[in-house]
């Protein structure tokens, strides 16, 4: 109860804190250059401008605005700030990298040569200068700016996409992709980082470094792990786009039946209690339906998972059909093979391959063997599952330990839902730092069937957390 208590305290500490903070936003979006017209930016500036307001933002935008323009309003951005504000920096169009500094590029700007993009674009490094006089807790700059370099042809030497800066004191610095990498302007309406990342800010009761989280694994899962988003932070305290709801709030300090002499439950709720993966506190829910911290567990699920959705007792898996997964094997029927080793009944008459009528049952006789497949695939093919599994820093290396079937989504189609357990290497900041090694738990999807007595595992994908809630 006091645990509960005190985690309701802060949560209301929070909400307060940031109810009584003027939030301010500048959001800039460039797409009529004269070089590298760009399709998104002035439909992200926008989405992304209503999004802050309905988040309690008083936001300024500009579109397709010169140099003078962009300066201008940087400098009175600045001068709004203070000590009790929120400041937050918004910029979608061309960005690029010159000796290590990163610049915005507005539009008319006419750049010949490397040097002359110190003359022609906006620094990131003023844009922040003017954030820092300040010295308030929290400034978030967002630089969906990471795309092809349109005068690479004139320039004695090309890097690509931005430089890794480090974020200043209270500063989070987000990226649409990777240092050094490209992003794509995308097809739709609106880019793919832009679009992840409203959606991400708009769930209640998460934090900021939660929700651009949840916008990286969506970016991940819907470029097939080509672009993966990034972030640096030195941000000390906690900050909310949107805060929890009210009945949120007092479920979490609702007082909490002792549990009595259930020291196992104990045991359990103690190794989850500080988890950031919903199915963690899922998991307690299924193993105590009625337990002690039965409240708190869907409250946590609630402020990790997007759509917030917990279950007052374990329902089917869904029926519908999943669509086929857009992966990185989609030209592949094969992608791994494990011989059958028992099967829970015989084949049907003059068929050439097993077919027992019960897909799972098969699965799980035979796991032992298809877990060693997706153990040699995961090697064979760690360089795209490094791409896909979503971490804060460059995964370098990735070794499975174990797989778990989850549940038969698509018997017909073979479709299956497994969880990952593993060991990731991770660069440290931004590569500086020795490889490190940390655990990850990653939900993927993967297509299967059995032929001659094996079970061939085909096309996979990684899950998003909210694909994975559902």
């Amino acid at each position: 109860m006091t645990a509960a208590l005190v985690a309701a305290g802060l949560v209301l500490f929070a909400s307060a804190a940031q109810a009584t903070s003027q939030r301010l936003a500048l959001v800039i979006g460039n797409n009529a250059y004269s070089d590298g017209v760009l399709k998104n930016p002035i439909n992200d500036a926008r989405t992304m401008a209503t999004t802050l307001r309905e988040l309690d933002f008083e936001v300024r935008i500009l579109e397709n605005a010169d140099r003078t323009a962009m300066q201008r309003a940087v400098v009175e951005f600045g001068r709004k700030l203070n000590a009790g504000t929120v400041g937050l920096f918004y910029f979608a169009g061309h960005g690029m990298q010159v000796r290590g500094s990163n610049y915005l590029i507005p539009v008319k700007a006419s750049i010949e040569s490397e040097d002359e993009v110190e003359v022609e674009g906006v620094d990131v490094a003023y844009v922040m200068a003017r954030m820092a006089t300040a010295k308030n807790q929290f400034n978030i700059v967002i630089l969906d700016a990471c795309r092809n370099n349109p005068f690479q042809r004139s320039f004695r030497s090309v890097s690509n996409g931005l430089a890794a800066i480090s974020a200043p004191t209270g500063t989070l610095i987000a990226y649409a992709t990777a240092p050094g990498s490209v992003a794509s302007d995308g097809d739709a309406a609106n880019g793919i980082y832009t679009s992840e990342l409203v959606r991400a800010i708009r769930s209640p009761g998460i934090s900021m470094e939660e929700a651009f989280k949840q916008a990286r694994g969506g970016v991940i899962a819907r470029t097939q792990g080509k672009q993966t988003p990034w972030e640096s932070s030195s941000v000390v305290g906690n900050f909310m786009f949107r805060a929890a709801p009210a009945t949120q709030v007092a479920s979490l300090a609702a007082p909490v039946a002792p549990p009595g002499d259930s020291a196992a439950e104990i045991a359990f709720w103690n190794t989850v209690k500080d988890s950031r993966d919903s199915r963690d506190f899922q998991a307690y829910i299924d193993s105590y339906p009625n337990g002690a911290f039965d409240k708190l567990a869907r409250v946590r699920i609630a402020a990790l998972g997007d759509a917030a959705k917990t279950r007052a007792a374990p329902v089917p898996a869904p029926e519908a059909k999943v669509p086929p997964a857009a992966t990185p094997d989609s030209k592949k029927d094969t992608v791994a093979v494990a011989s059958l080793k028992s099967a829970p009944l015989p084949s049907k008459p003059g068929s050439a391959f097993v077919d027992t009528g019960d897909l799972e049952g098969t699965l799980r006789q035979n796991w032992p063997e298809v877990e060693a497949a997706l153990k040699a695939h995961v090697k064979k093919e760690y360089n795209m599952y490094r791409t896909l599994i979503p971490a804060y820093t460059p995964v370098t290396d990735v070794r499975l330990d174990k797989a778990t079937l989850e549940n038969v989504v698509d018997a017909t189609a073979g479709r299956i839902h497994v969880q990952l357990n593993g060991m990731i290497q991770l660069t440290g900041s931004f590569g500086a730092n020795m490889p490190v090694w940390r655990t990850f738990t990653a939900p993927f999807a993967y297509d299967v069937k059995f032929v001659d007595g094996k079970v061939v595992i085909g096309r996979y994908d990684y899950r998003t957390p909210a694909q994975a809630a559902q």
